[in-house]
């Protein structure tokens, strides 16, 4: 094929370039790599037959190659780790494609909008006074007695792995306020109204973080069929109305009260045990109850001030004062 020949050539085959690699947005992998092939040769061609022809063929591939460049650039996804790549909007009809960890290159994913969702165990705090305009904010709670109490807590979940399309193409981009706050705000009160305050703050504390954990799970297990999955949640703090403060910090103090006065009676118990012990082993070292009365009166009448006891032949204690 002689130079003119080229230089006819190389038009068709830079329009042909440009043609694969703006349709591999759409067709994918394949017809980009042919349209790059297509404007390399272009250029070549056109290079080597602009001293007998037209310098368009050149032109043109490097138009192409330009071309092929930015697609290129643009058709790089990272995804990070922890994370899937959800395709959430593409002229080439790959919606709802997953995309696994790392850098990815696809033709397709140069005009498409990829959305990456984190899936591993996470965890969200609701710490805060409840405001109108704060989603993520504390939690206002009802108790049995009629007592309110602010509640921060944190949810700690996962998302698993196949769920992700699910998730993201069914409850959007916002699916944590259509899904996990609503639910976050809700549960905690429907559960604590049925614990009084003086429950919740102190002994059953634990009841109530286990509660709302199982509730929780299940409510939203069946609002999204599995989507999320929640692992447990901790009530990180709670403020109490003052009333509720002093009457705790009194249980509290009866409390110790009452385990300090078990530790006395013990104690108590212990030294008369020990004592009745001791009574008995010196009384059996006496003949009769007289003799052991007798040394029981010595010996208080022995520790006296001014008083001397002497004991006579018989035993018999006898009282001088000095």
């Amino acid at each position: 094929m002689d130079s003119f020949e080229l230089s006819k050539l190389a038009p068709i085959l830079c329009l042909a370039s440009i043609i694969l690699v703006g349709s591999s947005v759409m067709l994918g992998i394949v017809p980009f790599v042919i349209g790059a092939v297509l404007a390399v040769a272009c250029i070549a061609f056109g290079i080597r037959a602009k001293k007998n022809g037209s310098k368009t063929g050149a032109a043109l591939g490097i138009i192409a190659l330009i071309i092929v460049l930015f697609v290129a650039s643009m058709s790089f996804v990272q995804v990070g780790a922890g994370e899937k790549g959800v395709v959430v909007n593409s002229p080439a009809g790959n919606i709802g494609e997953v995309i696994d960890e790392g850098w990815h290159m696809d033709p397709r994913y140069a005009l498409a909008a990829v959305e990456n969702i984190r899936y591993n165990t996470q965890t969200v705090e609701y710490i805060g006074y409840d405001d109108d305009i704060d989603i993520v904010g504390g939690i206002s709670v009802l108790t049995k007695d009629s007592l309110v109490i602010d509640m921060d807590i944190a949810v700690t979940f996962h998302i698993p792995e196949k769920m992700i399309k699910k998730l993201r193409l069914e409850y959007g981009e916002d699916w944590k306020i259509t899904i996990l706050h609503q639910e976050v705000r809700s549960v905690p009160r429907l559960t604590c109204v049925n614990y009084t305050a003086l429950e919740i703050i102190s002994d059953k504390r634990s009841d109530v973080e286990s509660a709302i954990t199982s509730n929780l799970s299940n409510q939203i297990m069946d609002r999204c069929d599995g989507c999320i999955v929640v692992d447990k949640v901790i009530i990180r703090e709670m403020r109490i109305p003052r009333a509720m403060s002093e009457a705790v910090e009194q249980k509290l103090i009866a409390q110790q009260q009452l385990e300090k006065a078990q530790i006395d009676l013990e104690r108590i118990q212990v030294e008369a045990e020990a004592s009745k012990a001791a009574v008995d082993k010196v009384r059996e070292s006496f003949d009769s109850d007289e003799a052991y009365l007798k040394y029981i009166l010595y010996e208080n009448l022995k520790n006296m001030s001014g008083v001397q006891v002497v004991l006579a032949q018989d035993g018999t204690p006898v009282v001088k004062v000095v």
